[in-house]
């Protein structure tokens, strides 16, 4: 069992090392659709930069690590919506279950709202003339369609290791009842594109490891892995993005000698591999008095807009129900302004 340990413990250290943004040069961009499924719908993951290995025993692990539900006793349903930039709006659900000696299982569902769009296509000859000037034929409004939804299963392989996977139908649907135009890019004609959907099915992996000093924790995930996509003569890739990352309560370490404290100084790191994008590091740290109220602040590294990030947290518990709120603020720079993000969730234990 302790070769097993080590092996594990070696394998995240190899990959975290591997990780740094500064062992690659690759630039990566755009090459990726259906990227609603890469924003955090949890307050409390965006609140800490975007690291996601801190958020176990949560049903919203399902968002960014499954194998975080491996740590929940009970049951837990949560709820979620971020304001995004340009008034976009993502909401979503998750509820997870634990049954003894089976494992956790979850369900998950995200739903993003665009509000009201404008449809043009171009002018082609055989429309209205006096339009020719213009360039372009105003097609009316219309409204896109985002959503996943899926089930999760988690479970502790030992007392110390952990792993869940989560699949899910992932759905856009750029709106049937409107002719918005696609220009077929060999021919330059108009392609019939009466439907406007594209689905694909899509799974995330995760691990999380303890090795046994004080609560320090290592996590990897893969999350978005899937078939390519098809929309009409365009191929795409879903954004397939690849994490590992640690956390620990740096106050245990402080407290060893004067025993336990009734604080929790929580610091999490997380290297991030997206398809479309180079290298990417994320810091959280949170302070944590009484498990009742928490104050969080990060920073994403290697971006173009998102910058600094943070939030506040309570947790209030009474006879083996709790009810947990957490909000998050992300910048997002001078031209997109910031996103915010509320969830509230109920434990039952």
């Amino acid at each position: 069992m302790r070769n097993i340990k080590t092996i594990v413990l070696g394998t995240i250290l190899i990959a975290l090392i591997g990780a740094h943004p500064a062992m690659s040069q690759a630039v990566k961009y755009a090459q990726a659709g259906l990227s609603y499924l890469q924003i955090a719908p949890s307050a409390d993951v965006a609140a800490l930069g975007g690291t996601y290995v801190s958020t176990t025993g949560k049903a919203t692990s399902v968002f960014s690590n499954p194998a975080g539900l491996g740590l929940l006793r009970g049951a837990d349903v949560s709820a979620g919506y971020v304001a995004w930039i340009a008034d976009i709006a993502l909401y979503s659900m998750a509820g997870a279950y634990h049954i003894e000696n089976v494992g956790v299982f979850g369900v998950n569902l995200v739903s993003m709202d665009y509000g009201s769009l404008r449809g043009t296509r171009p002018w082609q000859s055989g429309d209205d003339p006096s339009l020719r000037d213009q360039g372009y034929i105003d097609l009316g409004d219309f409204t896109v369609n985002d959503f996943a939804f899926g089930i999760s299963y988690a479970r502790s392989i030992t007392s110390q290791f952990y792993v869940g996977g989560n699949v899910r139908y992932a759905r856009q649907d750029l709106s049937p009842n409107i002719n918005v135009a696609i220009i077929d890019a060999i021919t330059g004609g108009i392609v019939d594109n009466s439907e406007n959907v594209v689905t694909n099915v899509v799974f995330d992996f995760g691990t999380l490891y303890y090795p046994g000093f004080h609560d320090l924790r290592f996590g990897a995930s893969l999350r978005n892995f899937s078939n390519q996509s098809d929309y009409f003569d365009q191929r795409f890739e879903l954004p397939l993005t690849l994490d590992f990352g640690l956390a620990m309560d740096v106050f245990q370490l402080m407290n060893e000698a004067s025993g336990p404290s009734n604080s929790k100084l929580t610091v999490a790191m997380d290297w991030v591999h997206p398809r479309d994008y180079s290298e990417r590091l994320h810091l959280g740290v949170e302070y944590g008095f009484m498990d009742l109220f928490f104050l969080r602040g990060g920073y994403k590294f290697n971006y173009d807009e998102e910058s600094f990030t943070g939030g506040l947290g309570v947790h209030l518990e009474t006879g083996g129900y709790g009810l947990r709120a957490d909000y998050a603020y992300s910048a997002f720079g001078d031209f997109f302004g910031s996103a915010n993000r509320l969830s509230v969730s109920l434990l039952m234990k």
